[in-house]
């Protein structure tokens, strides 16, 4: 009953409270309400490459947090608990399936000393490297939000975390449990952006009865030893990443066509490490994973590695100023090669992150990554900027280069992009 009601609960209580309300709303100490809202456009210099995709993309998107926190709650064994709300909502005006709503958090908190509990609705990022995060394999992908995945929806879970201290090690041990699944989304006809075609994720299949109340499990643990960050992991359950099988089929000269996909997915086994060593101005990072039974792009289940490792050095202080350059390299294996159902299978990536440490918090991160085989490329351009104390100006441009006929990037050869956000604040 907790996990149903505590969202409406907070909903109606934080929309009407007035930040850093402290003892007055439902007996919290502490009461906060702070949000952001955005407008965002996509533009394509290319026409569209297939038919019903709209040239140009306009967007709006709400993302407030809810948070009350009481203090020695007796009835809990004096635990700290704290709950918060986080909804979020895109309204986008050429796509309805960009047109979205999800509970990025809707969760509960408790702290016990060292143990802290969680249930409902979070987000937990794992990983260490910038071209992707292998390990990462908690949340789902919100698949149209963006291209570089980093985007996720919330994961209903409990979750049990304690502190670990072991000679020099200090860190924490924790332990997951993932009762219903998550679907990922996925982009309609009108968006560019997309495969040739179009993915129906309306009509997903499961390789399991129970479907999307498939129970998963997680553990990790993560810490400090000296200059290292280590984290270990396992995971048991539905994979977030799904195979695709023809959905729809049209009949051209009397042979079949396939004319849209549907996602498959999967029970799959995972252990991974992920690490960061800290030589002065130089971090050198690393992500492994070992997977079983995860189909593959031929719809062929198979097990595999995969391994990413690079370095990224910093310049302080570059030409006098008070600005920061680091230099980034990368190298992403994946031993399903073409098989993969990632681009990221043979690649070097270089890149550079700057940093200017002015009071607008202006930065910028530039990558490429380059298939060692074939050439193929997707050079990519973030950067942001704080516009006074309350708004946030994004821009995000993507290029794919030199993309070759087997590759499904090759579906995004005319995609080259500049995505434009301005955020508020409150």
């Amino acid at each position: 009953m907790m996990l149903r009601n505590a969202p409406a609960i907070m909903a109606l209580a934080l929309m009407s409270a007035p930040a850093h309300a402290g003892g007055e709303l439902l007996g919290a100490d502490f009461a906060e309400l702070r949000g952001e809202a955005s407008v965002e456009t996509i533009l394509f210099p290319e026409d569209p490459l297939f038919a019903g995709q709209e040239h140009n993309s306009l967007s709006f998107a709400i993302e407030p947090t809810g948070t009350l926190e009481w203090n020695g709650v007796e009835g809990l064994g004096g635990a700290d608990v704290t709950a918060t709300l986080r909804p979020f909502l895109r309204i986008d005006t050429q796509d309805g399936e960009r047109t979205h709503f999800d509970l990025r958090e809707a969760k509960v908190d408790l702290r016990f000393g060292d143990t802290d509990v969680t249930i409902g609705s979070d987000i937990v990022f794992w990983g260490k490297t910038e071209v992707d995060q292998l390990v990462d394999v908690v949340n789902q992908v919100d698949g149209v939000e963006g291209t570089d995945g980093e985007d996720k929806l919330g994961q209903p879970m409990v979750a049990v975390r304690r502190i670990v201290e072991v000679g020099d090690f200090s860190g924490q041990a924790s332990a997951f449990y993932f009762p219903y699944f998550r679907e990922r989304t996925f982009l309609g006809e009108e968006s560019r952006l997309r495969p040739a075609l179009v993915v129906d994720g309306d009509d997903a299949r499961y390789e399991s009865g129970a479907e999307e109340w498939t129970p998963s499990f997680a553990a990790r643990l993560a810490g400090f030893y000296g200059d290292f960050d280590v984290g270990i992991h396992a995971f048991h359950g539905l994979s977030r990443d799904p195979a695709f099988e023809v959905n729809g089929v049209a009949f051209t000269g009397g042979q079949p066509v396939p004319t849209s996909l549907r996602p498959v997915y999967g029970r799959i086994s995972q252990i991974g490490f992920d690490g960061q060593y800290t030589s002065g101005a130089t971090l050198w990072k690393a992500e492994a994973i070992g997977r079983l039974d995860q189909r593959n792009l031929a719809f062929e289940k198979e097990d595999y590695a995969a391994v990413i490792a690079g370095l990224e050095h910093t310049l302080y202080g570059i030409a006098e100023t008070n600005a920061d350059l680091g230099l980034i390299a990368e190298y992403a294996y994946d031993s399903r090669g073409r098989r993969a159902l990632t681009p990221f299978e043979n690649d070097l990536v270089l890149g550079a992150r700057l940093a200017l440490n002015d009071a607008q918090d202006t930065s910028a991160l530039f990558t490429a990554a380059v298939d060692t085989e074939t050439a193929e490329t997707v050079l990519r351009l973030e950067g942001e900027r704080r516009l006074g104390d309350s708004f946030k100006l994004e821009i995000v441009g993507q290029a794919f280069l030199n993309t070759d006929d087997s590759s499904f990037l090759n579906d995004l050869r005319d995609d080259h992009s500049l995505r434009i956000t301005l955020s508020a604040f409150w």
